[in-house]
C-alpha cells in the first residue's frame, strides 16, 4: 500500500527524529535531502514483519549492503518492536541516501539507514549505531 504524504510532514517528522542516524546526517545535507523531496511524497506501507524479513535478509546476505549503511541495530529493533504497520521511503541528495523508517501515520521517523557518499564520510560513531 502507497500512503501520500506532504513534503512538509515528511521534513517535520526527519528534524524533530530522535533517530541516532538521522542525526549524523550533516544539518546542510539533511537540508538539501528535505529540499529536495517532491511536494507529495509516496511511502510505502506494510507490516513490520513483512520489512523485517526484508532488510534482515538484505543485512545477513549483501555484505555491501550491510557494509555500505549504518543505523542497523536502531533500524532491526525498531522493525522487531513494532506492533502497527510501518512505512519505509527512501531520499537523497549530496552524494546521502537515507531509508527512513516511519511508524504507521507517518509522522515520526522512528529509524533509519544512512548510506554516505564514502566511509571518509562515515561520522565517528556510527558503528554503533
Amino acid at each position: 500500500m502507497l500512503l501520500e504524504v506532504t513534503r512538509g510532514k515528511i521534513s517535520e517528522a526527519v528534524r524533530k527524529s530522535d533517530c541516532e542516524a538521522v542525526r549524523m546526517v550533516p544539518r546542510e545535507t539533511l537540508e538539501v535531502i528535505l529540499d529536495g523531496l517532491d511536494e507529495s511524497v509516496p511511502i510505502g506501507i506494510g507490516s513490520a514483519a513483512m520489512f523485517r524479513s526484508t532488510y534482515r535478509d538484505r543485512h545477513d546476505s549483501i555484505k555491501e549492503f550491510r557494509e555500505a549503511n549504518f543505523g542497523w541495530r536502531q533500524f532491526l529493533d525498531a522493525l522487531n518492536e513494532a506492533k502497527e504497520s510501518v512505512g519505509i521511503l527512501a531520499v537523497r541528495g549530496n552524494g546521502w541516501r537515507m531509508i527512513l523508517l516511519v511508524n504507521e501515520s507517518a509522522d515520526s521517523v522512528i529509524a533509519c539507514l544512512v548510506r554516505p557518499p564514502s566511509r571518509a564520510d562515515w561520522p565517528t560513531e556510527a558503528d554503533k549505531t
